[in-house]
């Protein structure tokens, strides 16, 4: 088994784009990402929620009451991908995603997979977005040239999973897409 580790950063809001993307409509985007993936990145076919829970997150106190902006919100989902894409080649992988308010979603798949998505700021304030990945990957050579076959293969998908997603929340913002 091989770990493949990588992270793609994009602009939010570059030079020329249109609507300007606040911090709450990338919020929202992303976590109706979690709920219909399918709809922001291409190698996810379908996406089916199995449960969900809320829990305090740790730095929420008593007095935080209903204030759904202090707690991490936990959604078990399954995601098919596509044939011959995603993590395991197609087919469909059960993750748990941990939503950490304003600027953070954990993905976790049952053979330790994790994705992140990240909303973070660059140094001149702009919004930025980062998904950081590591793959486990079973029956691949450590140093070989699958690995390496693997690691380009995975850096474009990672590219039109990030770029993908800030290009379906502007099309949710526009209208052009309807949030069901």
């Amino acid at each position: 088994m091989v770990n493949i580790n990588l992270a793609y950063t994009a602009p939010i809001n570059p030079p020329g784009a249109s609507p300007v993307l606040t911090p709450a409509q990338v919020w929202t985007g992303l976590q109706y990402k979690v709920r219909r993936a399918e709809k922001f990145v291409p190698v996810i076919t379908h996406c089916e929620v199995l449960s969900e829970e809320n829990a305090p997150s740790s730095s929420s106190s008593a007095s935080s009451g209903s204030d759904n902006t202090n707690k991490t919100h936990t959604i078990t989902r399954l995601a098919t991908f596509r044939a011959g894409a995603g993590p395991k080649g197609g087919g469909t992988v059960k993750e748990v995603c941990k939503l950490h308010p304003p600027c953070r979603i954990d993905f976790v798949q049952e053979d330790g997979t994790t994705i992140g998505n990240y909303v973070s700021r660059g140094p001149e304030g702009e919004l930025m977005m980062t998904y950081v990945f590591e793959w486990r990957v079973e029956g691949v050579e450590e140093g070989g040239e699958r690995e390496r076959e693997l690691e380009g293969e995975f850096a474009k998908m990672a590219k039109l999973a990030v770029e993908g997603s800030i290009e379906t929340i502007r099309k949710i913002v526009r209208g052009e897409i309807e949030m069901d």
